[in-house]
């Protein structure tokens, strides 16, 4: 069993990082990168914060902490949940609960990493969630020293991307109005937080220039920079979870020309046109320039139209569902 005490836990807290951002944005690639570094891992996506509200709710019934936090790690391994993804023993978790007395949801969280971490004899650990971009304020109560990078891509290369992957939004209007919402976050960051917390990376600068995006990350971790980083293609341990190989497969090889340039053959002209519609002005903000013409008023509702139509069939048939457990029942 891997001996933990409280400092290991402490200093997980103290050194973690986040990765947040769009979906489709080239996430699990950076993760490659920087588990690539000897002194840092990042493990799957554990979505702890955007969960913790569903949580809360189906659990209120607990009549203690422990008796919640006991109740929540059965939720945790019980099928399919990012945080067994993890892929780390359930009676060891409860042991180490159990002697250290960890009976808060944020310091069970912390021990799976902390396990995570020291597994695999590595000083800092990332958390990369893209889907936490929406939960910045409650992760910087609860590490008030955490660096964040968010990572974003151009909206028509991401909804491209979704469109492709079975579990994505065939919408590209919702696509866009997600990226749209998110990169809001990223300006009310930029205003709200340092330069040596808070860094924004755009996946067309990661891809065009790895090695001068990864000395930029690693100088802004406060670390050194490793060439083994370039090389994350030949990591051992992919960090992905099961049944995640399919998609995340791009991150077994070196990286390839013209990835960012897919959307331009892919998408029809009228897709492009609904994405920078609806991208509005944060198209150029972002630093992209608007490639399809205006759609007129009458085009413009029927291409709606069906763009909304293929994202009401996907829900009503639930032909997109990742697979995760949303209705586990435990009694109390």
């Amino acid at each position: 069993m891997t001996k933990i005490t409280l400092q290991d836990l402490e200093d997980t807290k103290e050194r973690i990082f986040f990765i947040v951002g769009t979906s489709r944005s080239g996430s699990t690639l950076l993760q490659s990168m920087l588990s690539s570094h000897r002194e840092m891992i990042i493990p799957t996506e554990t979505h702890y914060f955007h969960g913790k509200k569903v949580v809360d709710e189906r659990f209120k019934k607990a009549t203690d902490e422990e008796l919640f936090c006991r109740k929540l790690i059965d939720f945790w391994y019980t099928g399919k949940t990012r945080i067994n993804d993890l892929g780390l023993n359930k009676e060891e978790i409860l042991l180490h609960a159990d002697h250290l007395n960890l009976w808060s949801p944020i310091d069970l969280y912390l021990l799976h990493l902390t396990i995570y971490r020291k597994q695999r004899n590595k000083e800092i650990l990332g958390e990369k969630t893209p889907l936490h971009i929406l939960h910045i304020d409650e992760i910087l109560e609860t590490f008030p020293n955490t660096k964040i990078i968010s990572l974003f891509r151009d909206p028509r290369a991401a909804a491209n991307s979704e469109i492709k992957a079975y579990f994505g939004s065939p919408s590209v209007i919702v696509t866009t109005d997600r990226w749209k919402r998110y990169v809001e976050v990223h300006f009310e960051m930029l205003d709200k937080l340092s330069a040596d917390q808070y860094m924004m990376l755009q996946y067309k600068d990661l891809i065009s220039s790895p090695e001068e995006r990864l000395r930029e990350i690693s100088t802004f971790l406060e670390l050194d920079y490793q060439p083994a980083m370039m090389e994350y293609y030949k990591r051992e341990e992919k960090g992905f979870a099961q049944g995640e190989s399919e998609w995340k497969k791009e991150t077994l090889k070196p990286l390839q020309e013209g990835k960012n340039k897919e959307w331009r053959h892919s998408l029809t002209d009228w897709q492009v046109a609904l994405v920078e519609k609806y991208a509005g002005e944060y198209l150029s903000r972002m630093g992209y320039k608007p490639a399809a013409k205006k759609l007129s008023f009458v085009k413009k509702v029927f291409y709606t139209i069906i763009d909304g139509g293929r994202s009401y069939w996907s829900t009503f048939t639930n032909s997109r569902d990742e697979g995760y457990n949303k209705t586990i029942n435990i009694k109390f």
